[in-house]
């Protein structure tokens, strides 16, 4: 198997760019953040066709132009248009049990393999000029299909919200039934201290626990406090 070339060496072999305007685009490529032939589209140096023959040639991949081969609609049409413009493929045929996709770069190993889940098949890629991929992707998924399915995917996926009830307006309670309220609230209080006081007077506790009558008072202050208060609140409305 011969040894595949890197794509600076293929451009120059081919004449595509000189020494002085390669070594600037790799500076340029290295500043940006963009692949090498990404740079040299950018650059226009050489022509798009050319470019991504030779891209394609330094990764292993055929190249191909849209322009001379057929899309088979009922193929391209196996996928969706938010699938084909998140990954930038268009599928354009099924050949010896296979699907060939066009792409401007190698799909990686996770998409392929959601693709291959999709067609029930092994898919393989070719590469095409980034323009031709922009106007395929344009006419077999339109922006606006692709809108409506990621509009139908939000109604299935996104739960609906719970509409909540406004509140019901209270009325105020009237004298009898404050002070009704305070009477029950104030017994709570009375009932619980007496209980919590007098403990050690009718429950056998130890005799050095029943001497500390101001601990029984103070803990039938703290424990008639709060059955008040949850009196008082559960008298609320």
């Amino acid at each position: 198997m011969a040894e595949r070339r890197k794509l600076e060496t293929i451009l120059m072999e081919h004449k595509l760019v000189s020494v002085e305007q390669l070594t600037q685009i790799i500076k340029y490529a290295h500043a940006v953040g963009i692949d090498l032939h990404e740079a040299v589209l950018q650059k226009k140096i050489a022509s798009p066709d050319a470019v991504m023959m030779a891209y394609a040639e330094s990764i292993g991949i055929p190249f191909i132009r849209l322009a001379d081969i057929s899309v088979d609609e009922e193929v391209a049409a196996q996928i969706d248009p938010m699938t084909a413009r998140q990954y930038s493929v268009v599928p354009v045929s099924i050949d010896h049990g296979y699907v060939l996709l066009v792409t401007t770069k190698p799909i990686v190993p996770d998409i392929a393999d959601e693709l291959r889940m999709t067609f029930n098949l092994p898919v393989r890629c070719a590469i095409c000029t980034p323009a031709e991929l922009s106007d395929a992707i344009a006419k077999y998924y339109p922006r606006d299909t692709a809108r409506m399915v990621n509009t139908e995917r939000s109604k299935v996926s996104r739960p609906q919200p719970v509409t909540k009830k406004p509140p019901q307006p209270v009325e105020p309670m009237n004298n009898e039934e404050i002070k009704d309220r305070f009477m029950k609230t104030f017994a709570a209080f009375n009932f619980t201290f007496a209980f919590t006081f007098l403990a050690p007077y009718y429950l056998p506790l130890p005799r050095w626990i029943g001497s500390h009558s101001l601990l029984f008072f103070l803990l039938g202050v703290l424990l008639g406090g709060i059955a008040a208060r949850i009196t008082w609140k559960a008298l609320s409305r």
